[in-house]
């Protein structure tokens, strides 16, 4: 799966448009962009520090047909690069409780989120993108991904099924 070539100079905000699961989590869909030749992955900042590394992600939205969709608008919005979707790398739940849950039940409180992750082989990083005044990018090599620049474990375990090389 690959991205229209029509794409907006601005991000989408707001949770109005959010999907769920049945039990409440969060749905959220993502991309390991990986380099051409699979030695590195294209991480950003996050929104919140910018010494912290992330890889793109972000809501699956109710007018989005597939998380893949909404997986190829996020590497586009926080990180400026297209491509191709090659495989899906699961499901995988956030191991923090959910933010805010209220309940009378003796239900279980759900996930904060679940992630849809998708490897994507980046075609081309564009100069401008919607975030490109919020966040800073950069190529990193699994090795450098996991001593912790990337310190999230359900980015790490993305990354850890992917296929980049992980000799480097």
């Amino acid at each position: 799966m690959s991205q229209p070539s029509a794409r907006p100079m601005v991000a989408r905000e707001g949770r109005e448009k959010q999907r769920y699961s049945a039990s409440g989590a969060r749905l959220v869909a993502g991309v390991v962009p990986l380099s051409r030749d699979k030695q590195k992955v294209l991480v950003v900042s996050s929104m919140q520090r910018q010494d912290r590394f992330i890889v793109p992600k972000g809501g699956y939205e109710i007018d989005e047909p597939t998380p893949e969709d909404a997986a190829l608008r996020e590497a586009w919005e926080e990180a400026g690069v297209t491509g191709n979707i090659t495989v899906g790398l699961g499901v995988i739940e956030d191991s923090r409780p959910a933010k805010y849950f209220e309940s009378n039940t003796d239900r279980a409180i759900p996930p904060r989120a679940e992630y849809h992750f998708f490897e994507m082989i980046v075609d081309r990083v564009h100069d401008q993108w919607p975030e490109s005044n919020k966040r800073l990018r950069k190529w990193i090599t699994y090795k450098e991904a996991t001593s912790g620049i990337i310190d999230r474990p359900e980015l790490l375990d993305a990354l850890s099924k992917s296929s980049i090389n992980k000799d480097l």
